[in-house]
């Protein structure tokens, strides 16, 4: 009977261990997925500005080009005449 009272306690015992671990690894599991929310809405940002800074490289990129191989004056018209081409463009898929 002490053998089975030892047996059952031990049991008890490595029970009890298996549950607090479970909790601090729920615990856990709970913080590192608010975590990597935090860290996606913060890599969905960094994209974001990634985005406007690669846009705004290119149109800096172009105006130059047209700038050195044409003068601005020419590169404004014919950055004008882009957009125009371009909304012409829009509308025609539009309809």
């Amino acid at each position: 009977m002490a053998n089975e009272k030892l047996l059952i306690s031990g049991i008890e015992y490595k029970v009890r261990k298996l549950v607090e671990n479970f909790q601090l690894l729920k615990a856990e599991n709970e913080k590192l997925k608010s975590d990597l929310q935090v860290c996606n809405e913060r890599l969905e940002k960094l994209q974001e500005t990634l985005n406007k800074k690669n846009n705004e490289l290119i149109k800096l990129s172009l105006a130059n080009a047209l700038e050195n191989k044409f003068g601005v004056e020419k590169g404004i018209q014919m950055i004008d005449q882009l957009v125009e081409e371009i909304e012409r463009s829009i509308d025609v898929i539009s309809e």
